[in-house]
């Protein structure tokens, strides 16, 4: 992914900086040193590189992973004890610490508001939780998809684009869902690459095929 860099910060692979991400500023690491990317290959939304990371700002990154990593087992203690159907995902402090985010997916609306209540007593923050799609569960973790690549929407992807069984009948694809659908259990991603390079098959019925033109126009 790439990152904008207003402030002209110097990096070099491999250092620490701060970046700016939908879920709020994270850590990141530099893969690429700094580099111009023409404008018409630059595409939104664009994230900044905010600042560098420095020792004091280290050590408040290792105190809130460790406040995470505590909220999140507590949570999933309570989910059980309520036998709650949901899957805890991730769990995400805000740098003022002000605030936790929960993560989690199932497959039906959940009702929650005694599991909140336990949150609000224990942490004393403000508590959001935020129920996931499969699709966004995928982007998270991380997987190998049938390919055997890792799933677009962990390596490359920035948002998600309806995808249709309509695409897969364009390209001629077997509708078989375990060959078309993803570790998620939706519609492949790249089932959208394919359909917008592709012609549309068109399909005639016996006798409404279209007649062949003479030499000299008309018809046959």
């Amino acid at each position: 992914m790439v990152y904008y860099n207003p402030q002209k910060l110097h990096l070099e692979k491999g250092e620490k900086c701060i970046v700016e991400t939908i879920e709020g500023s994270r850590e990141g690491e530099v893969s690429l040193a700094n580099f111009f990317v023409e404008p018409d290959k630059i595409y939104a939304p664009l994230r900044r590189v905010m600042e560098y990371i420095t020792d004091k700002l280290e050590v408040f990154e290792q105190k809130k992973d460790r406040m995470e990593e505590k909220a999140k087992e507590f949570c999933v203690k309570r989910i059980e004890a309520r036998n709650l159907v949901m899957k805890l995902v991730d769990v995400k402090y805000t740098d003022d610490l002000k605030k936790v985010i929960f993560f989690f997916v199932a497959e039906k609306r959940v009702d929650f508001r005694e599991l909140l209540k336990d949150l609000v007593k224990t942490l004393r923050v403000k508590i959001e939780l935020r129920q996931i799609s499969r699709r966004e569960y995928a982007k998270k973790i991380g997987a190998v998809g049938i390919c055997g690549r890792i799933c677009c929407c962990k390596n490359h992807l920035k948002s998600f684009s309806p995808i249709t069984i309509k695409m897969a009948k364009n390209q001629g694809l077997p509708l078989n869902p375990t060959k078309i659908s993803g570790v998620c259990g939706r519609l492949l991603c790249c089932l959208a690459y394919e359909n917008m390079r592709r012609p549309r098959r068109h399909h005639f019925s016996r006798g409404s095929q279209p007649r062949p033109r003479r030499k000299h126009g008309g018809r046959a």
